[in-house]
């Protein structure tokens, strides 16, 4: 499946690019990036592992974490530079039905509120101690206890880059389907907060982010009250058809731009939905929406991220091996994942190498 919406040279040059990659995972994609700033710091992840699903309705996000927790992600950051020095591993605690919350039709809050709860204290944790929290998801619900740890850890001031085909900017009152992944980014924003029925489950979580410091990239499916609060309360937003105008080269730049204040770039929080590229590269996920991001394009923008020196977390969600034609789709979506999460710590499409490693020569 290949999305029609580029037409021109360069949309058919992706999918050569993207045929050659995923019709043979031991090699990289030949497409040239800018020359990248190397840098030497030494940075250490901590990764997080949240097998959880009910923040939406099909079971198997839960399984994300295990098929992304790769050798090839270990070794790769590793050879970056970022090694991944400890794993947290975070999983659903088994809610008798009798006290699980529901609002309306709203489901399973409890469930949700108590490993946001603990997914906030671990990335909180994570920064504190010096690393880059980098949570390996489980479904996008995940974002409101991540983002929510990035800004108690940093204070409000932080930039939220939010990278997906969805604005997920819901209510309770507005849901059509009452899955709480489409809500996060209402528990978040100070705007929003009157917007937010009562909620006991939720009582720990306060508004921590203003809209003005959050920008959308890849949107391309929105319900009409969702359009209305990305409009009412001017988020940049960037989507699809964005992209396609502008390139995406200058979609970052004017994202950085917007989110440096008085000369300096805030501390950024990157939450990807793996449903933001083009289900043709991650088949294997939820609510897929044709005419999406390439990978090349999803790689740039970790890449000029990684540039910046201002990574403070990263969420990689909704990856889903139970969704699938067959055993390719689950493998291409894991391969496009890896890369993804690899290119906010400079991994480039030519791959990576150890400092100090060198080709032995032969003896002649």
């Amino acid at each position: 499946m290949i999305s029609i919406y580029r037409v021109d040279s360069k949309f058919l040059a992706h999918i050569k690019w993207a045929f050659f990659a995923t019709t043979n995972y031991s090699k990289s994609f030949k497409f040239n990036y800018s020359k990248m700033i190397h840098n030497k710091t030494k940075k250490t992840v901590s990764l997080i592992n949240a097998k959880f699903s009910r923040g939406q309705g099909k079971p198997g996000t839960e399984l994300g974490p295990s098929f992304l927790k790769t050798k090839f992600l270990l070794s790769n950051l590793e050879n970056l530079n970022c090694p991944a020095i400890e794993s947290v591993e975070l999983e659903e605690e088994k809610v008798p039905s009798h006290e699980e919350e529901q609002f309306l039709h709203n489901r399973n809050l409890r469930s949700i509120s108590q490993i946001n709860k603990k997914l906030s204290n671990s990335v909180q944790k994570a920064i504190k101690d010096g690393h880059v929290p980098v949570l390996l998801g489980g479904d996008h619900s995940l974002a409101i206890g991540s983002v929510h740890g990035t800004a108690n850890a940093l204070g409000s001031h932080i930039g939220l880059i939010w990278v997906d085909a969805h604005a997920d900017i819901n209510t309770p009152l507005t849901s059509a389907s009452g899955n709480l992944h489409g809500q996060s980014v209402s528990f978040l924003l100070y705007e929003l907060d009157k917007y937010l029925p009562k909620l006991e489950a939720f009582s720990w979580v306060k508004p921590c982010l203003s809209a003005r410091n959050m920008v959308y990239i890849g949107l391309r499916d929105l319900d009409p009250e969702e359009t209305i609060l990305v409009e009412k309360y001017k988020i940049k937003a960037y989507s699809m058809s964005d992209i396609q105008r502008l390139g995406i080269k200058q979609v970052l730049k004017e994202t950085i731009d917007y989110l440096t204040i008085d000369g300096e770039l805030m501390p950024l929080h990157v939450s990807v939905d793996i449903d933001s590229l083009d289900p043709w590269y991650a088949p294997s996920t939820g609510t897929p929406v044709l005419g999406g991001l390439s990978l090349p394009e999803l790689m740039y923008i970790g890449n000029k991220i990684h540039e910046t020196g201002k990574l403070s977390a990263l969420d990689l969600v909704e990856v889903n091996p139970l969704l699938k034609n067959n055993d390719h789709d689950v493998e291409k979506t894991v391969f496009s994942a890896s890369r993804a999460i690899l290119s906010f710590f400079g991994y480039k499409t030519l791959g990576t190498k150890k400092d100090g490693h060198q080709v032995p020569l032969a003896k002649k």
